[in-house]
């Protein structure tokens, strides 16, 4: 009897992981497999596993989104990454929720997917809207992903005209990237997302959208080996201070290195504040390009520039760095060419005296 069960036992481990859908329960034939290939991979936590029909909520999707972009970031395969918990000591909110402590919502509010529904609320069992869930999706991943603007004709709504201005840019850019496509040639802003719609929009995600380095309030690339820096954010902004904990970090062995390979500096004695303003935050400074920053910097002043969705100031009383954000409609993006906007205006930073 002993050897039967070993080899029971045995043959079972062999089995491919498989979820057991509740009788009576069971997601729609079109979402199956890829619910499925969502809990394997373990972005649908397992109370998300059942009720499949039923609208999702504010934090059950954030929660969803807070999971695919840090298995996303798993993927690239860094030696050096973010974990959620790291992100959790590096990052105070500066304002945070009355109504939830939860820890997915904190990250989901810091890499910028979710607003509040005031300064203070965050109202986490409000069912969401499909035009809701598309605008959290591209706060998302909108900087690293291939960003386009379907026009009007091209996504051939007929319910376009329903769908509000302050969505149509992430709707539009949702359509493009194949994350949320409508149905019967409508996209049905108003009508709420269900679990297992929720679900394989997420898997989209997953598949189609590039996500490849943490974004602080959606914008702002930071990296996890930069160990000596932490981050205040609010709605509008994130403020970067530095921590001198009196030895030789991970991010000043990283800079050094950098420093003295790159001409701009590869002569000039090394200074660390400095290397952390030419090159810790390159994708959103445009240094290299445009040098206000950078020659500022090297002369150990400080610098107010405006880039168009956001001005960024140098060297404050508190901060060594202040990214105020601007509300613009529509997002920035990289990939697409350094653009911002809804249509897309090209970036041309301007400093502010």
């Amino acid at each position: 009897m002993k050897k039967t069960l070993v080899v029971i036992l045995s043959l079972m481990l062999l089995l491919p992981s498989t979820s057991v859908f509740a009788a009576g329960d069971q997601p729609s034939a079109w979402s199956k497999d890829t619910i499925q290939r969502g809990i394997d991979l373990g972005i649908v936590p397992e109370r998300l596993q059942s009720n499949y029909a039923d609208p999702i909520t504010r934090e059950e999707f954030a929660e969803l989104l807070v999971n695919v972009a840090f298995k996303k970031l798993e993927m690239v395969e860094r030696s050096y990454e973010w974990t959620k918990e790291m992100v959790l000591e590096k990052v105070t909110i500066d304002q945070p929720f009355e109504d939830t402590d939860l820890d997915h919502v904190k990250l989901a509010y810091i890499i910028g997917s979710v607003n509040g529904t005031s300064d203070t609320t965050f109202s986490p069992d409000t069912y969401i809207t499909r035009e809701q869930a598309a605008q959290m999706l591209m706060n998302t991943i909108h900087k690293s992903s291939i960003l386009l603007y379907a026009t009007k004709e091209e996504m051939g709504y007929s319910d376009y005209n329903q769908i509000g201005e302050w969505a149509k840019p992430a709707v539009s850019a949702a359509y493009t990237l194949g994350l949320m496509q409508g149905y019967n040639g409508q996209f049905m802003p108003r009508k709420h997302i269900t679990r297992e719609q929720a679900i394989v929009t997420i898997i989209r995600v997953l598949d189609y959208a590039k996500y490849i380095t943490l974004q602080l309030r959606g914008d702002i690339t930071a990296y996890a080996w930069f160990d000596d820096l932490t981050y205040n954010v609010g709605k509008d902004y994130v403020y970067v201070s530095y921590e001198d904990k009196g030895e030789l970090s991970h991010s000043n062995k990283e800079l050094r290195n950098i420093w003295f390979r790159t001409p701009l500096t590869s002569s000039a004695s090394y200074d660390h504040e400095q290397a952390i303003f030419l090159y810790a935050f390159h994708s959103n400074l445009l240094n290299t390009y445009y040098t206000w920053i950078s020659q500022a910097a090297l002369k150990g002043e400080g610098a107010k520039v405006d880039y168009g969705y956001m001005i960024v100031e140098t060297f404050t009383e508190d901060y060594i760095l202040k990214f105020t954000l601007k509300d613009n409609p529509g997002y920035f993006n990289a990939l697409a060419g350094h653009v911002y906007g809804y249509p897309k205006v090209e970036i041309d930073p301007k400093p502010i005296n």
